[in-house]
């Protein structure tokens, strides 16, 4: 899902310097903007939240980084003075192209663990020979499980990194992350329920497909005290279909990120948005930075 973005400092520092402009006396202070994708499908509404995002919140004399799954993409005053149709057709195309590549790995992980929770379903469980069958199906749903967290690493360093180039800029330093949620492919409730009444696979039956016992995947109090030190404003938000697991035998897998980021935003003053429609989150964004400072 995730491709670490191998960024040295130097080059992290280039993208700042080149995003910034001449501010002269006399101007508001800018606004600096950090956009996060942190996301494993491309979609419709995704794009409409990138045009939106150059016609409705970004306002001359910002600065902009964007980093996508892949890799970061600095934007000069020059470049934000082009029209703003050509920027974020630009971005879309990027985004897309970056997301594709980006979560191919994923992508054919989930339908392994899909694959592997149906043979489950399928399990015959009405005697040992049974019972031993499931234990192989679950050892190997549980491998495909730790594969999945392999995958889904936050570079810690990187956003620290991100975070310490700003204690040299002035204006309004702004982090605005937008998660799309995770979700992995379970038995369905009938098996769910049938494993609970055996007593020899309910305990790992419960740890693998019930448990919401996840390692956080980074150091939220440090960040908390790295970004109020600049200071840096985090805005996360989380894209999450609505009533998803109504229609599919999922569970959703990101809960740990959604506990370490919303904490991280509520600590720096930024919003904490669930939506299905990342413009509607970018719309809540929109009004929470006119809104008049606290």
């Amino acid at each position: 899902m995730k491709k670490t973005i191998a960024l040295t400092g130097w080059i992290l520092f280039s993208l700042i310097v080149g995003a910034q402009g001449s501010n002269p006396l006399g101007e508001s202070q800018p606004r600096n903007f950090v956009l996060f994708f942190e996301i494993l499908d491309y979609t419709k509404e995704m794009g409409d939240a990138v045009s939106f995002f150059f016609t409705r919140v970004l306002e001359p004399g910002d600065q902009l980084i964007i980093y996508t799954p892949v890799r970061a993409y600095g934007f000069s005053k020059a470049t934000l003075s082009k029209p703003k149709r050509d920027l974020y057709l630009s971005v879309q195309d990027h985004l897309r192209a970056d997301t594709a590549f980006c979560s191919s790995n994923y992508k054919i992980l989930m339908d392994d663990m899909k694959a592997q929770a149906q043979a489950i379903d399928g399990d015959d469980t009405s005697n040992s020979m049974g019972v031993d069958g499931l234990r192989r199906s679950l050892t190997l749903y549980r491998q495909s499980l730790a594969n999945l967290q392999s995958l889904r690493k936050v570079n810690q360093t990187l956003l620290s990194q991100t975070v310490d180039m700003y204690k040299t800029q002035q204006g309004k330093n702004h982090i605005v992350m937008i998660y799309q949620a995770e979700f992995r492919p379970i038995p369905n409730k009938d098996t769910l329920n049938r494993l609970r009444a055996i007593p020899v696979i309910s305990f790992e039956a419960n740890d693998l497909f019930a448990s919401t016992d996840q390692n956080p995947p980074l150091d939220a109090g440090g960040l908390i005290d790295t970004f109020k030190e600049i200071p840096i404003t985090l805005h996360f938000l989380y894209i999450k279909p609505k009533d998803v697991s109504m229609f599919q035998d999922i569970r959703e897998h990101s809960v740990d990120m959604y506990n370490v980021f919303s904490r991280i935003a509520k600590a720096t003053g930024g919003i904490v948005e669930t939506t299905a429609s990342p413009e509607a989150a970018l719309k809540t964004l929109v009004q929470a930075l006119s809104a008049p400072a606290k």
